[in-house]
């Protein structure tokens, strides 16, 4: 599965930055750990140097600004390093799939491999659903309203609202892309569950799938990673009885960027892909 194409001048250069400093080359921290398996060529004992440096300036830019102090504040804009578009446990294997989820797995990458992968929503200009979008490449902002804490995602413009009065969803409340989100505050973690979703959207990017019985928690948490930076960790747990045998947890990581703003995101008049008879193919 691929996003569709539309991708400002500055977050194509932000993407290239990283790759050229050096954050795609490996795994750093464990959002790199929870990918997907990669053969690259290890760094030189220079070139990690080098490399070390560079994320060093990085990470001193992105914190001129510094996040806010307070542990339970996330308020400003937060951006995933790079593009990891599947996801893994924590120990980087596939997740326990039932036979119905492992042969829709194989599917994808089998469609994938002939060059007609399968259509998403989001090649529609739909929502990408959660957690597929804490795979996407660009910027998400957190702000804070009464009884509501609101994610803002450049990617499509997605917006969630994590309801904060700890009441259950209302009756009748619709099956939607994105979900209804409870959140509450256990210590100075945030714990957000999610579910009411419909069945139009993946779990990733690449070939993980699911149903309406589709619950995720997420565990977010503010910490200082070792270049001094702010950063948010998400511990994302999907449950699906249908598609997976068993609850399973996987991990993004989300530093702090005081040098960033959202920006406009125009879906419907850039993309250069569509769905036909189920599969991506370009215009």
């Amino acid at each position: 599965m691929h996003p569709p194409i539309h991708h400002p001048i500055r977050r194509i250069a932000a993407v290239l930055a990283l790759c050229a400093a050096g954050w795609l080359s490996g795994p750093v921290l464990a959002q790199d750990d929870a990918a997907p398996p990669r053969t690259r060529a290890p760094l030189t004992p220079e070139q990690a140097a080098a490399r070390e440096k560079t994320l060093q300036a990085q990470s001193d830019l992105w914190n001129k600004v510094p996040a806010p102090a307070d542990p339970r504040d996330f308020s400003g804009v937060w951006w995933t390093r790079g593009h990891v578009p599947a996801f893994r446990q924590l120990d980087n294997s596939l997740p326990p799939m039932t036979p119905l989820e492992a042969a829709s797995h194989q599917k994808h990458l089998d469609m994938e491999k002939a060059g007609t992968p399968i259509g998403e929503a989001q090649n529609l200009c739909m929502p990408a659903g959660v957690p597929h979008l804490l795979v996407s490449p660009y910027p998400t902002q957190f702000d804070y309203s009464a009884g509501q804490i609101l994610i803002l995602y450049e990617v499509q413009h997605n917006v969630r609202f994590v309801h904060m009065d700890g009441k259950p969803a209302p009756a009748k409340t619709p099956r939607t892309f994105l979900g209804y989100s409870r959140g509450h505050w256990e210590g100075d973690e945030l714990v957000i569950v999610t579910d009411h979703f419909n069945d139009q959207t993946q779990i990733d990017e690449e070939s993980l799938s699911h149903g309406l019985k589709l619950v995720v928690t997420e565990r977010i948490s503010k910490f200082k990673n070792k270049y001094g930076g702010a950063e948010l960790r998400d511990r994302i747990t999907i449950e699906d009885p249908d598609h997976y045998t068993r609850p399973w947890t996987a991990e993004r990581l989300f530093p702090w960027r005081s040098d960033v703003q959202l920006a406009e995101y125009s879906c419907e008049e850039n993309n250069h892909e569509a769905v036909v008879n189920g599969v991506l193919v370009p215009r």
